[in-house]
């Protein structure tokens, strides 16, 4: 087909004009873009608003696309999600037709345990006319406070005795709390936080609060305290707990549990008007979860929305400590080389014990066969993941892809991580391959990276080769400079092949952002140029961005796209918002542009509970202006967990105005149901005060293992802690280790009887080693006829043996003969050891001592020395006579 040559500088001018004004205008920040988006020639791609959301929602985005060209154009539609959450995103190909335009819609499910500020990107990825963009709209979740006390029975206790409150703190919000809290008593009772932590709660857990109240001995039966809980510096979002105490029964500290099962579901309900094109009018979410044990939580998830068959996303999981489970339709999270054939998944498992590994089995067929299956194998301490895919489509390129990817952290090449993936599919025609290398050095304000890929995808025999380099700087006057090149050959099986060079850069500084492309390919080439900056004051945003695209290829075009927003908050959630956007394209020999105008406002009363909220656009390119988009809402809170929602909407498919009003329900509740089984639950402590309770300045023992019926079940928690959430009812035994840390067990083994919907309590008291004080000193009551001196008791040192004669341990005495032994129960001989040879003639060796210890053994022993007697000798020998003055010593007597 035979091409015209036409002039390409007779309509430069204006364009060039307006770029000078563009760039002298400023830089452009990240996160501001066009609300139109070019493809490719004629093909244009509107990008919906960023959202903020609440947890546990269903965003939807719609994606408009519009072929301004003469031509029939088909393009491949693909979506994910950046934070990994499930997405409903487009499933087939795009046909749009000459002058017509296509929608994509894409719905993400927003975790219900999701904090604050936490931002996702989802990545449309259109690919056909040989070209592919990713266009990416940001979803960022609200701040939202709300903190909910489960409500407590009526507590019973007497006089005198202590009373354990345990009350729970849910974080239904999106905010971490720091848990500070301020307890007072109606009466003046002693009340202390048992279990005070410094640790924040964070959204969607639960904190289960301990409180200990001493009830004094003098109050009279019938007395009825009230102890009021509050969280310092919180408002109406976290109201106060309040427990009443009725001084008539008994209340133990650690107390058998009724055993409960929380249940929490919410239901989001909309209906919509129905029409030819529908399955059904409405569009249900329904979510439950429970927590079966501490370490165990199940949940139901449902949608069914109007444009498909119900359920769209329906499955059943359950989480473990150390595992997940998912049964039923879902999206999956493969992260292998070689993605699925498909966007959806019936079951999801992994296991992150010592080798974590994953099982993915895809939607089943007309023969109830899967359509795919793949498992993933983690070794952690060799950097090496290994994928496995099966292929069981009738139409494939391959039955069996084998993948594996393999970080080398420690390389030859020091100070960069070097990454190397492959892959190989087999079991058709031929075998295909992928396969490429990274390498990344990371400084503290710059960073260098590469790649090289290359083989041939696995689903469209698009044989490539790329290889790119990029690098980044940063500095601490916020200052941010990137650049690269990528270079890529790819051939598909029925098109030559395209041949690609990319230099590009980007410059930011503050809000402010300029970058520059350009390519060169083998059938032209391309340059864009972005700019744009931002202007934020305390309650106005203004912003500004432009993107020029030059494009010399068959088809030559130039495009270039302006857009400006203001917004002015009067509150922090009120405010008001105006959009002008203006779109300028210089198609062979043609110039023509598209105005539009937009506004959107949301207003929130105080102290009510209601808002309303909308967004109206004008077309302004058309000879009489007409809105191209409508949307107004109002909703309002019933109840802390039930709204609802009116909304209604206009715009346009195919020059045909569409119009619908839609209405939703949402409702969170919590309930209990009794359990169908027993449990148990209990303490391991070392028991100071020796009375077989648990006061709050004793040690716990973690770690400790806990046996039942033979069989080791679990160990006790940091706090001392230990739960066997699932026995039967009856009799069971629970052993635990004689010694442990160098404590012993009161009671090494247990019978326990377990009741039906009950978890017993069981303390398991550790005992200190018995520390018993000694002291050898001089029995002197047979040596008071001559009071004759002895030299001193040192050194001296006792020897323990136990019953069996072994020695135990040696401790010698001090100056003054005293000593002292820490032993556990058990019988024992203490032996006294002369250790100077000559206290041996003047002193008689004692006796060993027999000693049994036990819990109540007394904590002083003494151990008598004995002098050696001696007996009065008569000398007949005869002597001379003492001379006058001399003593009789014991030498000459």
């Amino acid at each position: 087909m035979d091409r015209k040559v036409v002039s390409r500088n007779q309509k430069l001018s204006p364009l060039v004009s307006g770029l000078i004004v563009l760039v002298l205008i400023g830089l452009s920040s990240l996160g501001v873009r066009a609300a139109e988006a070019l493809f490719a020639a004629g093909i244009f791609v509107t990008l919906p608003p960023d959202q903020e959301v609440d947890p546990a929602e269903v965003v939807t985005y719609i994606f408009r696309v519009e072929n301004r060209t003469a031509e029939t154009v088909f393009l491949e539609a693909k979506a994910h999600s950046t934070q990994g959450w499930p997405l409903l995103g487009p499933t087939g190909e795009l046909v749009l037709a000459p002058g017509g335009e296509a929608y994509v819609v894409c719905s993400l499910l927003v975790p219900a345990t999701v904090t604050a500020g936490t931002e996702d990107e989802l990545h449309l990825v259109l690919s056909g006319s040989n070209n592919e963009r990713v266009y990416t709209v940001r979803t960022k979740v609200k701040a939202v406070r709300q903190l909910k006390w489960e409500p407590l029975p009526l507590y019973r206790a007497e006089a005198g005795t202590e009373v354990l409150i345990s009350a729970r703190l849910l974080n239904l919000g999106t905010t971490a709390e720091q848990l500070d809290l301020e307890i007072l008593s109606e009466k003046g009772w002693p009340v202390y936080w048992h279990n005070p932590t410094k640790n924040p709660l964070d959204p969607g857990q639960t904190r289960d609060i301990l409180l200990r109240c001493q009830v004094p001995a003098a109050t009279p039966a019938g007395t009825m305290e009230e102890i009021v809980v509050r969280l310092q510096g919180s408002g109406p979002e976290a109201p106060a707990l309040k427990v009443k105490i009725l001084v008539t029964g008994t209340q133990s500290a650690h107390r058998d549990q009724e055993l409960v099962i929380p249940i929490s579901s919410a239901v989001n309900f909309n209906y919509l008007p129905p029409t030819p094109g529908t399955n059904l009018p409405w569009n249900l979410i329904w979510r439950t979860g429970s927590d079966l044990s501490s370490s165990t939580r199940i949940d139901v998830f449902f949608s069914g929305t109007h444009e498909a068959p119900p359920p769209t996303t329906a499955f059943l999981g359950v989480t473990g400590d150390q595992w997940t489970l998912r049964l039923g339709t879902l999206g999956h999270n493969w992260d292998g080389p070689i993605p699925p054939p498909t966007y959806s998944s019936f079951l999801y498992f992994q296991d992150q014990r010592t080798l974590p590994w994953r099982l993915w089995v895809g939607p089943s067929t007309a023969d109830a066969t899967p359509v795919w299956w793949g498992t993933t194998l983690m070794l952690p301490r060799a950097n090496l993941r290994l994928n496995y895919l099966q292929n069981l489509e009738p139409e494939r390129y391959y039955q069996h892809a084998l993948s594996g990817t393999y970080q080398l952290y420690a390389s030859p090449l020091y100070g960069w991580k070097v990454t190397t993936n492959g892959a190989v599919g087999f079991g058709e025609d031929s075998p295909l391959t992928q396969g490429g290398i990274g390498v990344n050095w990371r400084a503290e304000d710059w960073e260098l990276s590469g790649e090289f890929n290359k083989g041939t995808d696995f689903y469209t025999l698009t044989a490539f080769d790329e290889l790119a380099f990029a690098g980044h700087t940063y500095t601490r006057n916020n200052l941010r400079l990137a650049s690269g090149y990528t270079w890529r050959e790819e051939e598909q099986p029925s098109t030559p092949l395209l041949r690609s060079n990319k230099v590009w850069a980007e410059l930011t500084a503050g809000d402010y952002r300029f970058g520059l492309a350009h390519t060169r390919r083998s059938d032209g080439r391309i340059n864009e140029i972005k700019a744009g900056t931002t202007w934020r004051h305390t309650r106005n945003v203004f912003s500004f961005a432009a993107n020029y695209i030059h494009e010399d290829l068959p088809l030559f075009r130039q495009s270039l796209l302006l857009s400006s927003r203001y917004r002015w908050r009067f509150t922090p959630e009120n405010y008001l918002e105006t959009q002008l956007n203006e779109t300028f394209t210089y198609e062979q020999s043609t110039l023509s542009n598209r105005p539009e105008i937009g506004v959107r406002w949301r207003y929130t009363p105080v102290h009510h509970p209601w808002n309303c909220f909308g967004l109206v656009h004008w077309d302004l390119s058309e000879a009489q202006s007409k809105i191209s988009f409508f949307q107004t809402g109002f909703s309002a809170q019933m109840t802390p967990g039930t709204s609802w929602q009116i909304l209604a909407q206009l715009f346009y498919h195919e020059q045909e105005p569409v119009y619908s009003m839609s209405f939703r329900l949402q409702h969170e509740d919590r309930f209990h149901i009794p359990s169908p089984w027993s449990g148990l639950h209990g303490k391991a402590f070392v028991d100071l005060d020796r009375n077989g309770l648990y006061s709050t300045n004793e040690p716990v023992l973690a770690g400790l293992p806990i046996v039942l019926n033979g069989r080791q079940e679990t160990v006790t928690d940091t706090d001392g802690n230990w739960e066997i959430a699932f026995v039967g009812s009856g009799t069971h035994y629970i052993e635990i280790p004689t010694q442990f840390s160098g404590y012993y067990a009161v009671q090494a083994r247990k019978e326990i009887i377990a009741e039906p919907q009950k978890s017993v309590a069981v303390l398991l008291p550790y005992l200190p080693p018995t520390e018993i004080y000694g002291r050898i000193f001089v029995d002197t009551s047979t040596d008071h006829l001559l009071a004759t001196a002895h030299p001193a008791l040192t050194p001296v040192s006792i020897a323990v043996y136990d019953h069996h004669g072994t020695l135990v341990m040696e401790k010698s005495a001090d100056l003054s003969g005293a000593f002292f032994l820490t032993l556990l129960p058990g019988e024992y001989h203490l032996a006294v050891i002369f250790n100077d040879p000559a206290l041996a003639e003047v002193y008689e060796q004692p006796e060993p001592v027999s000693l049994e210890i036990t819990a109540v053994s007394p904590l002083h022993l003494a151990i008598p020395v004995r002098p050696v007697p001696r007996e009065i000798e008569f000398f007949h020998e005869e002597n001379l006579p003492l001379e006058v003055g001399e003593f009789y010593t014991e030498d000459n007597w």
